[in-house]
């Protein structure tokens, strides 16, 4: 790894403006607005690979840049037997060199009403709309793995502004709590909180190394159209005791992107990196606080019990509340990519992916763990004012 001798550590801008006002009826109004913008961030490129070329074949959409078939090809320099950068040697060599980018911003822009109520009561709702964008997501615990993460259509040294994967679209959050005090030593609070949010973003990519820069799974996909979809070459296979062959695959493919909301809203364009979201999700979870309190000397002191319910509408339909997975974000797996030569005449060939076994035919599934369960957590505090 080396670092560019002018790099700068990370800055950036941050701009927040907030405002409080009452509204009729003894509502409380809250607006809130956050804005981020990079002025300088970490930016991963690995220098050693060799210039690609469009793919450029007659009669197919996809123009990406691949890089060489081979090892040689691929690299300016590469590794002999004994592990020493060399030209016309047979090992991958991937230095990373960290520069600075300039490009990824944050916004968000909340709107929230709460109602005090008398005795005892409170309410509150709040939505949350958020974009952001950036040039790597930060995964990886190093620079190559960063770099490599990172899902392009171009290869990973080209890594244009993209979706965050950590920040959520949308989101609703609204909460009803009572409580009341009783029998002067005594109180008992009840509270309901809803969330409900997109569950996440993920990339639609290759299921091998299409662009040809040594990294496997971070080639984003062409979305073809109708029409293209039936002039795509599939390789025959065998699931499960069943054949798949290539009319077989092409009817499986149009009909996945057909259920697909991310994919039939793109057909004839690139997958975007993070583009494509998981289900909304609603989750209610409930919250009994019961206080015994007393006056020790000249302090209130208070044993509390809390019972916490999550996912509390679990409890009443098993349907509500499940999380959802994604069954195979590698939807479609190169099996010729080596063989594709830039200006040439041989098209790419695919097999559709399996999902647990079986060829792939929906996007998601209900996640059957404790993820999409309800749980219940006791708790016991002692309180010393």
């Amino acid at each position: 790894t080396a670092l560019d001798p002018d790099f700068k550590f990370p800055q950036s801008w941050k701009s927040t403006l907030a405002i409080d006002t009452r509204l009729p009826g003894g509502l409380i109004g809250t607006l809130e607005a956050i804005f981020n913008k990079d002025i300088n961030t970490a930016f991963f490129s690995n220098p050693n690979l060799a210039s690609p070329s469009n793919l450029n074949v007659a009669g197919y959409p996809d123009n990406r840049a691949i890089y060489g078939a081979t090892v040689p090809t691929r690299f300016i320099n590469t590794l002999n037997s004994a592990g020493v950068p060399t030209v016309g040697g047979t090992a991958a060599f991937n230095p990373i060199l960290i520069t600075n980018g300039n490009k990824g911003y944050y916004f968000s822009l909340t709107a929230k009403v709460e109602k005090p109520f008398a005795k005892g009561f409170y309410a509150s709702v709040a939505y949350t709309k958020s974009l952001a964008g950036n040039l790597h997501d930060g995964s990886g615990d190093q620079p190559q793995s960063a770099w490599q993460i990172t899902s392009t259509v171009n290869g990973a040294n080209t890594a244009p502004l993209g979706y965050t994967d950590y920040v959520l679209p949308d989101r609703v959050v609204a909460l009803m709590s009572y409580r009341k005090e009783y029998l002067k030593h005594l109180a008992t609070t009840v509270s309901l909180i809803y969330n409900g949010a997109i569950s996440g973003r993920f990339s639609y990519v290759y299921g091998a190394d299409f662009n040809r820069d040594g990294v496997t799974g971070n080639d984003l996909i062409y979305i073809p159209t109708k029409a293209e979809v039936t002039n795509m070459q599939f390789q025959s296979q065998t699931v499960n005791g069943v054949v798949y062959d290539q009319a077989a695959q092409r009817t499986l493919f149009e009909n996945y992107i057909g259920q697909d909301k991310y994919l039939r809203a793109h057909r004839g364009q690139y997958a975007e990196r993070n583009g494509a979201q998981i289900p909304w999700l609603n989750r209610v979870d409930v919250k009994i606080m019961q206080d015994l309190f007393t006056k020790v000397g000249k302090n209130k002191n208070t044993v509390q019990f809390t019972l916490d319910i999550f996912n509390f509408g679990n409890i009443i339909n098993s349907d509500w509340g499940k999380f959802k997975s994604i069954n195979a974000s590698s939807i479609l797996i190169p099996t010729n990519q080596n063989s594709l030569v830039p200006g040439g005449t041989v098209v790419p060939q695919f097999r559709l992916a399996t999902d647990r076994g079986d060829i792939i035919t929906k996007t998601f599934r209900d996640n059957v763990s404790i993820s999409s369960t309800y749980s219940i957590q006791f708790g016991l505090r002692y309180i010393f004012n």
